[in-house]
């Protein structure tokens, strides 16, 4: 019992995305060129939504203006593409409702993606919040290359959700700095607090090298418990797994060596061959 049904047809018009994908979201597109080739372009389209989601939320300039606000419109333009069926000529959107019209992808996975933006711009008050928004975000992300695999177990999405947690928070880990420079604030108040930082203080200040390290010990083992949680089930089926390989290089990153103030080298053959490997074992 894998609780896959047949995957979704492909989806029309694809080099556009396959173009758009590896440019906003290295990562995600190299990992979803293991996806079966029936799901691979509909995972093209779903890197393309989010990355639409975080463009929301990393406007530094209009926040100085109209603090969130500006985020919430764009991300509320995507509630209605969804709820109204209507693309507006914009040809992700199209995408989308046709990954939706097919039952490749559920509606409240969509849903909980400009959720968790949404939480951001607003602002995560303590760690429930924070864990919620991660999973819902970067997880879901994850969960919805796997529907439109085919998968429906709710076992199974539930692990690839936190594999795309534990992405996201090695992205964190490996890129702190460089995302809190666009105006994003991805973590929460209470962790900011603890190492005497605020969400707005953060806007227009810039956060130590030693509250940096600080805030990303707190990822790591985060990262941590949502690996055990991961390892304590099954091995997932090869395509399944091929969903939330992004995991793996997330949890390079929060292995690796990172500055205060700087990012990790860029990705690397040894990147490729771990995301490869992994998919071989069929383990993360």
């Amino acid at each position: 019992m894998t609780g896959r049904m047949d995957a979704s047809p492909p989806v029309t018009g694809g080099v556009s995305f396959l173009h758009d994908a590896r440019r906003a979201d290295p990562d995600r597109f190299f990992c979803a060129l293991f996806m079966p080739s029936a799901a691979r372009m509909a995972a093209m389209v779903l890197i393309a939504f989010n990355h639409e989601c975080t463009r929301a939320v990393a406007t530094p300039a209009s926040w100085a203006v109209a603090g969130p606000m500006a985020g919430l419109i764009r991300l509320q333009w995507w509630r209605d593409v969804l709820e109204s069926g209507n693309a507006q000529r914009h040809d992700t959107a199209a995408a989308l409702l046709g990954l939706m019209a097919r039952g490749g992808v559920r509606r409240e996975t969509l849903d909980g993606i400009i959720m968790a933006r949404e939480c951001e711009l607003d602002g995560l008050p303590d760690r429930a919040a924070w864990q919620a928004s991660m999973l819902d975000g970067a997880g879901g992300v994850q969960v919805a290359m796997a529907q439109a695999a085919g998968f429906t177990d709710p076992t199974q999405l539930a692990r690839i959700r936190l594999m795309g947690g534990i992405y996201a928070v090695g992205a964190l880990v490996r890129h702190l700095p460089a995302v809190l420079r666009t105006g994003r604030c991805p973590l929460p108040a209470d962790a900011l607090a603890a190492v005497g930082l605020t969400r707005d203080g953060l806007r227009t200040g810039q956060a130590t090298p030693i509250q940096i390290a600080t805030l990303r010990d707190g990822l790591r083992q985060q990262g941590r418990e949502w690996l055990e949680m991961v390892r304590e089930g099954p091995r997932l089926p090869r395509a399944a797994l091929a969903a939330g390989l992004p995991a793996v290089l997330g949890l390079r990153d929060m292995r690796g060596h990172v500055g205060g103030d700087g990012d990790a080298s860029p990705r690397g053959v040894g990147d490729r061959l771990a995301v490869m490997g992994a998919l071989l074992r069929g383990w993360v």
